[in-house]
């Protein structure tokens, strides 16, 4: 009865290994390694296939690992997808050469700045929403009281004030829209 939470709970262990069991049966460590280095993963991050093999008895080839992976970097360590990170949110790992830092660094960054002035449209529409709402479910009605009144035309200028800033953030995010070359 003892081996039944164990079945029970397998799928979600094998969810948290870094690798599938056929992954590790493959023996493609250079294409394991590659895409490691395409997701700017560090050295160090094939402990973790060691960890998800152990239990099959295989060993990483660490040689053909570090091969790919530094092709992997390749198409990781680059402005633009620096620059794509940034735009997306994500975070941009420091498993780069040093002499590319000051370039991803700035893409990172721009893509960033892009990132954040969407953030601020983003919250600003969720609020317009959100006023709207109000407006329609509790102010739409012809007889309005004095306060009611006076409620809405706050709500009103209150929705003009966030049209104005979505509409300037949306041209400063504009500058942001591409990689600068």
């Amino acid at each position: 009865m003892r081996i039944l939470p164990v079945l029970v709970f397998a799928p979600f262990l094998a969810a948290c290994a870094s690798l599938t069991q056929e992954q590790c049966l493959s023996g493609n460590w250079s294409g394991i390694g590659y895409n490691d280095g395409l997701n700017g993963r560090s050295v160090e991050y094939i402990g973790n296939h060691f960890e998800a093999c152990a239990e099959l008895g295989i060993l990483p080839d660490v040689r053909s690992w570090q091969e790919g992976r530094e092709q992997g970097l390749l198409r990781y360590c680059t402005p633009e997808n620096a620059y794509i990170t940034g735009r997306n949110g994500d975070r941009f790992n420091n498993v780069c050469p040093a002499s590319q830092s000051e370039n991803l660094t700035l893409a990172y960054n721009w893509g960033g700045e892009y990132y954040d002035i969407s953030q601020e449209i983003l919250i600003l529409t969720e609020e317009k929403f959100e006023i709207e709402l109000i407006i329609a479910s509790n102010l739409s009605h012809p007889d309005l009281i004095p306060e009611q009144a006076a409620q809405m035309v706050q709500l009103k200028s209150r929705i003009r004030l966030i049209d104005l800033k979505i509409r300037r953030l949306t041209r400063q995010r504009e500058r942001y829209a591409f990689l600068p070359r």
